[in-house]
């Protein structure tokens, strides 16, 4: 089975539809925060648009058990990942798509859509808190890296990357994943984390891609002051690419989280880190 994430943008590509006729077993998943943007405004017109494919072909859909109870997940192997996915919340999300083209339209669709924006939009708003001073943490944070280190950490191929630069980035990651479990949960993040488990955990992908995402944007000679709504779109896609490094890739229009994506799967594998086996369309086409 291939299973990808997809970002909202990639949900309506026409690629979807191919991808998904291509074989049964060709799968999507979406993850909690892919849903919650896709709800946050005009719920009912966008998730009816977004979720067409998943309406025509409901059983190659899944979504992710919300972030906030993956944290504690170490994926080491393909089983280890495919416990990530909500089951139930898979079944209940092909159940809303066939709703929303189902005519007439069940009675109590529009109400329970209403009830969905209303909860994306308080999700949305503290996302919005969260990343107000992002910009200028992790500038801060990327400034122990040189200019050769940021080319090769978000370079292409096969370059040696010394073993200083490595420890750089570890302690960063560290440091980064400890602070996120405790930003996200009660528990956890206080206790001594080794790399080798850190590294099979939410929390360690989602900084390495935010890291990559910073030195790639310093790279390209990137301004201050992005807008704050585009920053809750970018900490979206990165929690897409993050995911998405436990299966087989992510689908998106989006440049950038491709590049971090590819990023992200190379360093780790590099690491020893488990990352699910890469599919891309022209080798799918050559099989």
């Amino acid at each position: 089975m291939t299973t990808l994430l997809a970002d909202t943008n990639a949900l309506r590509h026409p690629g979807l539809e191919q991808y998904l006729k291509a074989s049964r077993e060709h799968t999507i998943v979406l993850s909690d925060w892919t849903l919650t943007e896709m709800r946050k405004k005009n719920a009912l017109l966008t998730s009816r648009k977004s979720l067409k494919l998943a309406a025509r072909f409901p059983d190659q859909w899944y979504t992710m058990k919300r972030t906030d109870l993956l944290l504690d997940y170490q994926v080491h192997n393909r089983n280890d990942a495919a416990a990530m996915i909500d089951y139930q919340g898979s079944l209940e999300l092909r159940g809303l798509a066939r709703s929303l083209w189902q005519v007439p339209p069940p009675d109590e669709l529009a109400a329970f859509i209403h009830h969905l924006e209303g909860e994306a939009a308080e999700l949305v708003a503290r996302l919005h808190t969260e990343v107000e001073d992002w910009e200028e943490q992790m500038v801060e944070a990327v400034s122990v890296f040189n200019t050769s280190e940021v080319s090769m950490l978000r370079g292409r191929g096969d370059a040696t990357i010394p073993d200083s630069t490595i420890q750089k980035v570890h302690d960063l990651l560290l440091q980064a994943t400890r602070d996120f479990m405790v930003r996200n949960q009660e528990k956890g993040g206080s206790e001594p984390m080794k790399v080798s488990d850190a590294m099979s955990m939410f929390g360690f992908r989602y900084s390495l891609c935010v890291l990559l995402y910073t030195l790639g944007w310093l790279r390209t000679g990137g301004h201050r002051g992005r807008p704050v709504e585009k920053r809750v779109n970018d900490a979206v896609d990165l929690q897409v690419a993050a995911i998405g490094t436990f299966f087989n890739g992510v689908l998106s229009r989006d440049k950038n989280l491709q590049e971090v994506s590819r990023a992200a799967r190379h360093l780790l594998r590099l690491w020893g880190a488990y990352v699910g086996v890469d599919w891309s369309p022209l080798a799918a086409s050559a099989e």
